[in-house]
């Protein structure tokens, strides 16, 4: 093991890297403690704002960190002999790769068995959901040691391009009266070229099939261009319609606004 770098460089740096090439870095260094725990996930919610990731993406790189931070913090130095954690994160090549370096313990992950997420819960062994979980929420994820410079990891996000969703916050009845109103500013939008469209249905209080085959005609005209048609914040007796006729495994449904934006143009709809 080798010795950790001097206390006094437990400071937030920008890296001179960015001056010199004008590609947004900086670098932070903490005590190996679980008190850090905030202090670097305001450190990596200012990358992700400035990766420009959404709200879903930011979360997953904001967990990813704390579990391997902590992973470092409990199990990387003596207890009672905490060492530092150096962390650096840049944005390059519409990527925002972050890196983590600790002086304790060498890790190797090939020793750490997968997560048994098969098992009753009271038959689970303990261990290796930390490492599971930051290999499903990042692109890339590598190890690599050294004997006088520690261990690094090093995790990467893809930044995707956002795309322009047309959204439409819909109210009221949606029967065989209000459908045709409610829908219209829906299809005169796609029939404009609109690719990506978002229904809210957080003020819908009543949907009738009358309203279904609507929106199933709406869902195939985007189909023909490949767009994507998605519904948010449904409420339970408005989703209970979707469900008795089969239409959740039709539509993408999803629970908050932000969740159906950030799913545009990663996954069919």
């Amino acid at each position: 093991m080798s010795n950790a770098p001097p206390q006094r460089r437990m400071m937030r740096t920008v890296c001179a890297h960015r001056l010199m090439t004008g590609i947004p870095m900086e670098s932070l260094t903490v005590p190996a403690t679980l008190e850090s725990l905030a202090q670097i996930s305001a450190f990596v919610g200012e990358a992700t704002q400035r990766a420009g990731l959404d709200e879903h993406a930011a979360w997953q790189v904001e967990l990813a960190v704390d579990e391997a931070a902590t992973n470092i913090i409990q199990h990387g130095y003596d207890p009672g002999k905490p060492g530092i954690i150096e962390l650096t994160w840049r944005i390059e090549n519409n990527r925002l790769i972050i890196t983590l370096r600790d002086y304790g313990r060498r890790f190797n992950p090939d020793d750490v068995p997968p997560p048994d997420l098969s098992s009753p819960l009271e038959e689970r062994q303990p261990g290796g959901l930390g490492l599971y979980l930051m290999n499903r929420l990042m692109d890339q994820v590598r190890f690599d040691f050294d004997d006088a410079n520690g261990n690094l990891l090093t995790m990467v996000k893809e930044i995707l391009p956002r795309v322009q969703a047309h959204e439409f916050r819909l109210s009221g009845r949606l029967d065989a009266v209000g459908t045709a109103t409610a829908l219209a500013p829906v299809h005169r939008a796609i029939a404009d070229g609109a690719e990506y469209v978002l229904l809210d249905f957080d003020d819908v209080t009543f949907l009738s099939s009358t309203a279904l085959r609507s929106l199933l005609l709406a869902r195939k005209e985007l189909l023909e261009r490949n767009g994507e048609l998605r519904l948010c914040n449904l409420r339970p007796q408005v989703r209970e319609v979707f469900e008795l006729t089969g239409f959740t495994r039709i539509f993408a449904i999803h629970s908050s606004r932000n969740e159906a934006l950030a799913a545009f143009g990663q996954e069919h709809a």
